[in-house]
Order: structure tokens, then C-alpha cells, then sequence
């Protein structure tokens, strides 16, 4: 009954346009007060604030910031000359560029909203340009920016290791393989629907020399990744001190490589931009803290952990029937609150079955993030339809190669967990 009325608060705020973050505080307080759950209203301050009080948690502006001096820095326009030279020779060559741009951007921003906002605003003006259709270039746009996340940096996975307890420098390594796993299907994707469509037949030859030129313009980009990797491959750096570490290696690259933050206003841009966006994303986390503390007290956990067994007893079973659970409430719910309310529970039940840790958590966080390129609230689909000034409607049909896509690399990391699990042991 207290589950029902919860949910039922939730969705019901959300249909009547309320902002998520606050939706998911009324929630959890209505339920609070409307069905006598014991919950001291001292309480509920207190669950809101240690929501964020988590030192895992202070990675999460450090590599927002970071990646906004890197984007700042000019380095997207950089990644995308790289890509141009790696793939532009491919057949459909901008919807090649703007995946294999998000694979190398996944490794800048540990965003995938940044991703779609840094390289949407200059590939699809460009696609359009070269006889794509808009509603094509954001679909290829939104798609591959869900590579962001998985690859390291990944904000989603700090916030995910510390509602859960998983160590987040084994869940960035954890993401390396998955996420090219993602980029390789979708530049497939990209082939065989810019194939079809006849999108850029004659793209031109592949050149040693621009290659070249574009990998030395460009190896500056991957000198933040390789260094958060490294320092948490050697045991330097946790994964909130690496992300500091990426705030002045992104600051010095800027400074001395890219000739930018000379001046305190080209700065002050970037710090107010970063402070908005941490504080929006801590903001929905605060909340979703109460939210989550109000599910562990009715014991969802175990709820859904005997819905399951009802079903099947058999661990890869209950595994698939979570992951379609979780694509389809994030039909509704934006990547980071859905993480937030669901990712104990889920990691309850999926210890209770014997699942590795960081497998559940890569294999959990791509299925949230599925959700961010699914309408009506998909986060990256609405930023790429932004830029493109296109309805959401119009986005689903070409998209529909790249959901095939995503959802089969989803479907190989549930067959074959070592493609997660291997670095990480090795590391180990």
C-alpha cells in the first residue's frame, strides 16, 4: 500500500509538469504523511543533506568542471578533426565522425549530455549541411552520446558507487571495453542506415598526412583519460582525487597548449557553468536521498526480490527482467534520479543472486542511460532536437537502428561478463 501511494505521488507530480527533483521530495514526504509511515519529520532535513554529504560525491563537480575547460579549452572541435581523419573515409562519413567524436568525448566530459550539447551544436548544422536529415543527425547525435557515461570519466558511475558501495575506480574500468563495445556497434548502425538512406556515398579518401595533423592537434584531448585511467590502474588516486587531478590537468592544457583562461571572464564562464550543473545534478540527488531512504524502510528490496523468484529462480532471468524494468521506468524518469532511487535496492537484489558488483553496476548504468535517448523524457534526445529545432516525434524512426544497437551490446554484457569484469581484474 506505502509502495503504491509513493509511486503514485511521484508519477502524478511528474504528469503535472512538476520539476523531477522536486517530485521525487513530494513524493517520498507525502508518503511520509499520508500513510503513517514511522519516520520522525526531523528526518527528513537530515536524509536530504546526507543525500550529498559522500565523499565519492565531490568527484562529481571536479569532472564537471574539468570537462567544461576542455570544451572551453576549444578541444571539441580538435576531437572532431581527429575523427575526420580516422573515419571520414567510411561510407556515411559525419554520422561516422559524430560516433567515433562521442567515444573520444566520453573520455573529456563524463557527460552525455555534454557530449550531445558540444558535438550536436557543430555536427548537426554540419550533417544537414552534407544532405543528412535533422531528424537523422540527432538521432545519431543522442545516440552515441550514451557512450559518455560508460566510458571513463562517468559522473553517473561516482554517483552510482556511492549509493551503493562499489568501488567507482573499478567501475570506470569496468566501462573502457562496454563502452567501445557501443561504439562499434553503432558506427555499424551508422554504416548500414547511411548505406541505405544514401548518405555521403563518396566520402573522400582516407590521407596519412591529415591524419597526422589531426593526431597532433588532437592527442592533447586524450591526455585527461589516459591519466585518470592510469592514476587508478597504479593505485595513485582514488576516483574523487583523480578528478581534481583532471581539473588542473584540463586548466594547464588550456592555459599553456590552447592559449585560453587568460583573462578572469573567459573563466568566471566556466566556473558559473559548472556551478549550475553540479548544483542541479545535487540538487535531484538531495532529494532523491529521502526518496531512497522511505524505499528502504518499506523494504522494496525485498519486495522485488520475491516478485522476482516468483518468476524464476535462475540469476540471468531475474537479471533480464530488472534491466527491462529499468528501460522502461526510464521511458519516465531521467537517467540520474531513476540511478538514485533504484540503484540500492537493485544492487541488494543483485548480490542476492550472486552478481559481481561492478558487472551489475556497468550493465545497470547503460540501461538507465538507454533511457536518455527514449522519448518522452529522454534528456539527450530533447538536447539534440533542441539544437536541430525539431520535434521528439519526428527523431524516433531514425533511431531506430541505434536502439537496436545499444540494446545488443546490452544483450552481450549480460552473455559474456568478462567484457566488463576483465580489466578491473586485472587491475585487481
Amino acid at each position: 500500500m506505502e509502495i503504491t501511494a509513493l509511486f503514485g505521488l511521484l508519477l502524478a507530480c511528474i504528469a503535472l509538469g512538476i520539476p523531477i527533483a522536486v517530485s521525487i521530495g513530494v513524493a517520498a514526504l507525502g508518503t511520509i504523511l499520508l500513510t503513517g509511515l514511522e519516520v520522525p519529520l526531523s528526518l527528513v532535513p537530515r536524509e536530504i543533506f546526507a543525500g550529498i554529504n559522500s565523499y565519492a560525491l565531490m568527484a562529481v563537480p571536479f569532472f564537471i568542471l574539468a570537462g567544461e575547460m576542455m570544451n572551453a579549452a576549444g578541444i571539441t572541435e580538435r576531437i572532431i578533426r581527429l575523427a575526420l581523419a580516422v573515419v571520414g573515409h567510411i561510407r556515411g562519413s559525419l554520422a561516422q565522425v559524430n560516433v567515433f567524436g562521442s567515444v573520444l568525448m566520453a573520455g573529456v566530459s563524463g557527460s552525455g549530455a555534454a557530449d550531445t550539447a558540444a558535438l550536436g551544436t557543430v555536427l548537426i548544422p554540419q550533417m544537414a549541411k552534407q544532405g543528412y536529415s535533422r531528424a537523422y543527425a540527432v538521432a545519431v547525435t543522442a545516440a552515441s552520446a550514451s557512450i559518455g557515461p560508460i566510458i571513463p570519466p562517468s559522473v553517473l558511475f561516482v554517483v552510482y558507487g556511492s549509493l551503493t558501495g562499489v568501488s567507482v575506480g573499478e567501475l570506470f574500468l569496468g566501462g573502457i571495453l562496454p563502452g567501445l563495445l557501443m561504439g562499434a556497434l553503432m558506427m555499424v548502425a551508422a554504416y548500414v542506415t547511411s548505406r541505405r538512406r544514401g548518405y555521403q556515398q563518396d566520402p573522400p579518401p582516407f590521407r596519412a598526412s591529415e591524419l597526422g595533423a589531426a593526431f597532433l592537434g588532437g592527442i592533447a584531448a586524450l591526455i585527461v583519460p589516459v591519466v585518470i585511467v592510469g592514476a587508478i590502474l597504479t593505485g595513485l588516486a582514488t576516483a574523487t582525487e583523480v578528478g581534481v587531478v583532471a581539473v588542473v590537468t584540463a586548466f594547464a592544457l588550456g592555459l599553456a597548449l590552447f592559449g585560453r583562461f587568460r583573462g578572469w571572464r573567459e573563466l568566471a564562464g566556466v566556473l558559473r557553468r559548472s556551478v549550475l550543473m553540479s548544483a542541479s545534478i545535487m540538487f535531484i540527488i538531495a532529494c532523491s536521498g529521502l526518496f531512497a531512504n522511505v524505499l528502504t524502510r518499506l523494504r522494496f528490496q525485498d519486495s522485488l526480490l520475491d516478485a522476482l523468484l516468483a518468476l524464476s529462480s535462475n540469476p540471468t532471468i531475474i537479471l533480464v527482467l530488472i534491466v527491462i524494468a529499468v528501460l522502461i521506468i526510464g521511458l519516465f524518469i531521467d537517467v540520474t534520479p531513476l540511478l538514485i532511487m533504484f540503484a540500492g535496492p537493485l544492487a541488494i537484489v543483485a548480490a542476492q543472486v550472486g552478481y559481481d558488483p561492478v558487472f551489475f553496476g556497468v550493465v545497470i548504468v547503460l540501461a538507465a542511460t538507454i533511457g536518455a535517448v527514449t522519448p518522452p523524457v529522454g534528456g539527450y534526445l530533447i538536447i539534440a532536437c533542441g539544437i536541430a529545432r525539431i520535434p521528439l516525434t519526428s527523431a524516433v524512426r531514425p533511431l531506430v537502428p541505434f536502439w537496436v544497437a545499444l540494446l545488443a551490446a546490452l544483450a552481450i554484457l549480460i552473455a559474456f561478463p568478462q567484457i566488463v569484469t576483465l580489466i578491473p581484474g586485472l587491475a585487481g
